[in-house]
């Protein structure tokens, strides 16, 4: 379960971003509540995939856009030779 670190975290793999987080949640949420839709209408057409995929699409890049933004203030990587 590194990955999970690894997309959660910051440059150093050890602050957790909450950005990163945020986004993170924000997309699975969209993923949920978008599948409970399906399942209770019962289908899912051309449209609603266009729909979807705009929709995630903007999730995601809100997310990169904030992580892009606050990318100066992170804590900078510890070089593995020294620790």
């Amino acid at each position: 379960m590194k990955w999970i670190q690894d997309a959660l975290t910051g440059k150093d793999n050890l602050t957790f971003d909450a950005a990163r987080i945020v986004g993170v949640a924000g997309a699975a949420a969209y993923v949920v509540f978008w599948s409970a839709a399906v399942f209770n209408l019962g289908h899912f057409t051309g449209g609603d995939a266009a729909a979807y995929g705009a929709g995630l699409a903007t999730v995601l890049l809100s997310m990169s856009g904030a992580v892009k933004i606050k990318e100066s203030s992170e804590p900078a990587a510890r070089d593995a030779a020294r620790q």
